[in-house]
């Protein structure tokens, strides 16, 4: 077969085959035949802000928030914990009416995400213009939180020492109140005595029940003095008087709550087990070293000019590369767990096909561009998720079920001019744009469980990122053991999507090459 016709296959095979660490390429990734490479880099994600959308008063918002935006609240309530509706619906049930809206009190919060990622990659060059490898990532995540609570505002509080007692006292009460029914029911089962009777003991087993609920699913309860403590005092008066007619003695005052919660004790209403959210430990937090999601690439050089001259040669004034690449993303990562509200996991845990083009521009002895283009699909998986929109952040246990993700394609363009102060040493502006569709989430098996459809908003991403660094490469010169080094950095300067993180990023790396035959 033809050098040509088997060109054409692999380019028709490329195209066949996201984003993953995204080094950027400070040589061709096209190796001669025969040549081995590693390469060793450091990379390092810092963000305390996002690119934050939301709508307030009919009007969409596009700014730049901190990172904590939707840990923070003047009035905590059940937008921060979604369970609460469930304790206003059983507060609703003692009370006998409606009541205002719990509020814990007002919240202040810091976050910071950082991550190292140590990803190995290894390349051969299998012909001049055929580059096969693969990379091999490890990382380790930090998120650094401190939160604390106000408690101005705050009508819910601990709940109080003496519920036990008290519900003992009414579940005797209602058992009382079990027997005058089977008593007057027995005799006439349609006077109005025992229909009286009957009723009453409904209201008072849902008082029970909900109020067994509210002491001790949630970690709050209302407060003394305030409008909802009065509300259940005045409804545990109708039943002690209800009940004391039908010759039933009623426990006369509901215990309420004394203490406003503190940093730990709102903490604990994330981590208890013994409340509805039952998640990890809201407080700084550092991941073992993990692996992240393995990659196989390949690279082809399809057209090129100038570039056959050893370094010791003239270089022609104008030389070209372009080619193309695929790469194959295996989700060997860890995705995040719906238990931890800090974590971002080590990898997608789906796996991804990416198409890529590349070129490369050098114009006289200092001067050079390198343009990459990179498009990734896909593809879906079963995850856990906590079914919940991104605002609500602690969503109880209950909400977690099995859903298909399949996250958006993305896009990637990056740019970056060199100039070259020597052979060896080039200073680099690079530039980045980057963006992804929006995720979708569907139901595993249609019509069960909660429609997972909230959990798409905020999921798409756009962002444009600018830097710098310097490259040391002793290739063009031809001198030496055959090393090339970098230190680069970048910060996201624009972006959208609502949940974008404004990352600042740095890199080091630097790449070994053998020559295995020849």
């Amino acid at each position: 077969m033809k050098v040509r016709t088997v060109k054409q296959l692999v380019v028709l095979a490329l195209i066949l085959a996201p984003l993953g660490l995204g080094a950027q390429e400070f040589s061709s990734p096209v190796l001669a035949a025969g040549q081995f490479r590693v390469e060793l880099s450091a990379l390092f994600y810092l963000a305390d802000e996002r690119f934050g959308r939301r709508v307030e008063d009919g009007s969409v918002i596009k700014e730049v928030e901190p990172l904590e935006f939707d840990f923070v609240d003047t009035a905590v309530g059940s937008r921060l914990f979604p369970a609460f509706e469930d304790l206003e619906s059983d507060l609703t049930t003692v009370a006998g009416t409606a009541i205002t809206p719990v509020v814990l009190g007002g919240t202040r919060a810091i976050l910071t995400r950082d991550v190292v990622w140590l990803p190995l990659r290894l390349d051969l060059g299998l012909r001049d213009w055929l580059t096969v490898g693969t990379t091999v990532p490890f990382s380790r995540r930090r998120a650094e939180f401190a939160t604390s609570i106000q408690a101005d505002g705050a009508d819910v509080g601990l709940p109080p020492g003496g519920a036990g007692t008290f519900l003992g006292e009414v579940f005797t009460a209602n058992e009382a109140l079990g027997g005058v029914v089977t008593t007057l029911c027995t005799a006439d089962p349609s006077s109005p005595a025992c229909s009286q009777a009957t009723s009453l003991l409904a209201a008072g087993v849902g008082y029970h029940e909900s109020l067994t609920r509210a002491y001790g699913d949630y970690g709050v309860f209302p407060l003394e003095g305030s409008g909802t403590g009065d509300a259940l005092q005045s409804n545990t008066t109708s039943l002690v008087n209800a009940y004391q007619a039908a010759g039933v003695s009623f426990p006369a005052t509901i215990p309420l709550a004394t203490e406003v919660l503190t940093e730990a004790t709102y903490l604990d209403l994330v981590s208890n087990p013994v409340y509805r959210v039952k998640g990890d430990s809201l407080q700084t937090w550092r991941s073992p070293w993990e692996l992240g999601d393995v990659e196989i690439h390949a690279n082809a050089r399809l057209w090129s000019i100038g570039l056959d001259t050893a370094p010791d040669e003239p270089q022609p004034n104008l030389r070209l590369e372009l080619g193309a690449g695929a790469l194959y993303r295996l989700g060997s990562g860890r995705i995040d767990s719906p238990r931890n509200f800090l974590d971002t996991g080590s990898g997608d845990g789906q796996n991804d096909f990416e198409l890529s083009g590349f070129g490369t521009l050098g114009v006289g002895r200092r001067l050079s561009m390198v343009g990459e283009f990179r498009y990734g699909i896909q593809q879906s998986v079963l995850v856990l998720k906590r079914v919940t929109a991104p605002d609500r952040i602690f969503a109880p246990a209950s909400a977690e079920q099995v859903v298909r993700w399949n996250p958006g394609d993305y896009m990637q363009v990056r740019v970056s001019p060199r100039f070259s102060l020597t052979k060896e040493i080039g200073l680099v502006l690079d530039l980045r744009y980057f963006t992804k569709k929006r995720d979708q989430y569907t139901s595993v098996e249609a019509g069960v469980g909660l429609d997972p459809g909230v959990l798409n908003l905020e999921t798409a991403q756009e962002s444009f990122g600018i830097g710098g660094g310097v490259v040391y490469s002793t290739i063009p010169s031809g001198r030496g053991w055959p090393i090339e080094a970098r230190f680069l950095f970048q910060e996201a300067v624009s972006g959208n999507g609502g949940a974008t993180p404004k990352t600042w990023r740095a890199e080091v790396g630097v790449r070994f090459l053998w020559g295995l035959w020849e």
